[in-house]
């Protein structure tokens, strides 16, 4: 999969952080690009470098008797990308840091402007622990802006959403992040598009909401064509059709936004969903 190459910057909140953080003292700086993260976190740069990524700037604290502590800080090209990476990780949402956050005894991650931030540590100590929070708040601390969530979220309807059950993503591969839609890109989504994938209902009866802005009116009609052409070719417009496999799916645009429900368990919840949606859109 190739990804466009950015070049990484000079500065990063990393280079802030000071040499000593109570007991444990900086053993290493570490700074990687779209050209190398790949040497950093082989597996797992692919996420990266689709949301656009500028370059990362990591440390590492050592304490003796204690466990490693180290801290990196992803840059992004905008602060919609770096909100993006948060909902691929977060399983929860919380607030302790940044604009988004998550904490677990041995680690926290949290997005903020266009970082996205990770402090981890090899094995959770009281002392370790306590280093991993205190360089969340200093890295939150130094990044002085903050960024906008993308549009597209706010169409999202609230009734019935599931918690931390959405991913904001513009590049097609993340189309199937929880259900599948298709292998290629039959929606065309790319650099120039905004889109989110949202879970509703309980775990048994899950329903699924794709919401996509495109840059105008024809670009979302061609797409919702596309999509139609595959899943109910003969239905009409804006109604609710019961597939092979007895779930109910439904596509529509409204202005330069396209709107799908699919795995839906009955006509009412589909068209109940898609009438929330639609409304919001």
């Amino acid at each position: 999969m190739l990804f466009p190459v950015i070049t990484v910057t000079a500065q990063n909140p990393v280079d802030r952080l000071p040499e000593q953080i109570r007991t444990y003292r900086l053993a290493e700086r570490v700074a990687y690009n779209a050209d190398n993260l790949f040497d950093y976190i082989n597996g797992g740069a692919e996420m990266y470098l689709s949301y656009g990524l500028t370059g990362m700037k990591g440390c590492r604290y050592v304490a003796d008797g204690q466990p490693d502590v180290a801290a990196d800080v992803y840059e992004m090209t905008e602060a919609k990308n770096a909100f993006g990476i948060y909902t691929q990780t977060r399983d929860r949402e919380e607030y302790a840091y940044g604009q988004g956050s998550v904490t677990h005894r041995d680690a926290v991650m949290f997005w903020k402007d266009r970082y996205f931030v990770i402090i981890a540590t090899v094995k959770a100590t009281p002392q370790s622990e306590e280093a991993v929070k205190q360089l969340a708040s200093l890295i939150d601390k130094a990044i002085s802006g903050k960024g906008e969530i993308p549009g597209v979220i706010a169409s999202l309807p609230s009734e019935g959403l599931a918690a931390a059950g959405h991913l904001y993503f513009h590049h097609y591969i993340w189309l199937n992040a929880y259900y599948f839609i298709a292998d290629y890109n039959i929606l065309n989504i790319d650099a120039t598009t905004d889109a989110v994938l949202a879970k509703y209902g309980a775990p048994e009866s899950r329903i699924y909401l794709l919401l996509v802005e495109y840059p105008g009116r024809e670009a979302a009609a061609k797409a919702c064509k596309q999509l139609k052409g595959k899943f109910a070719p003969a239905a009409e417009p804006d109604t609710a059709v019961q597939l092979e496999d007895k779930s109910w799916f439904t596509v529509w645009t409204k202005d330069h936004q396209l709107g799908a429900i699919f795995n839906g368990s009955s006509r009412e919840a589909t068209e109940q969903l898609y009438r929330a949606a639609k409304t919001k859109m």
